[in-house]
């Protein structure tokens, strides 16, 4: 079987990423994860590969990185983030809410195939206090009414 690639390039003016992230709560906590060498927090998801829906792309990502096929909950947020890092990156960043089962310890995430990643669960309003990234989401993550939203993060 071949894997499709992912919706990701690169070109001589940038890059461009299509990824696919899950708001995973437990309470008044959210999940966070890491790579080995990347140094910052971000939440939990991946690339999505080309004719992929991003919420199966989603399911896949968790079951990959944790051992759990957590099924995408409701789309809260479509996020574009646009930086230089040195040269133009331009990602967007579809992110579904999912509630942790109640079925399934806190601590179990580590079931997943993929090597070198970390998860911790975070007090929401503490993300302020860890490296966390894209950091303009940090007002964004607590709140929300249920209504799909829009956000363009832009860095000069």
């Amino acid at each position: 079987m071949t894997t499709a690639p992912d919706i990701s390039w690169s070109g001589p003016s940038g890059r461009f990423n299509l990824r696919v992230a899950g708001v995973i709560t437990r309470g008044e906590d959210i999940l966070l994860c890491t790579v080995d060498g990347l140094g910052y927090w971000i939440l939990p998801g991946g690339r999505v590969h080309l004719g992929e829906p991003s919420d199966l792309a989603l399911t896949r990502e968790l079951a990959e990185e944790l051992g759990h096929a957590l099924p995408a909950g409701p789309l809260a947020l479509i996020v574009e983030n646009i930086f230089r890092a040195p040269s133009l990156e331009h990602g967007v960043g579809l992110y579904y809410r999912i509630t942790w089962p109640s079925t399934l310890a806190p601590d179990d995430l580590h079931g997943g195939t993929e090597e070198g990643h970390h998860f911790r669960w975070v007090p929401v309003r503490d993300l302020g206090s860890v490296d966390f990234r894209p950091a303009g989401l940090i007002p964004i993550l607590p709140g929300g009414d249920g209504a799909l939203r829009h956000v363009v993060l832009a860095a000069s």
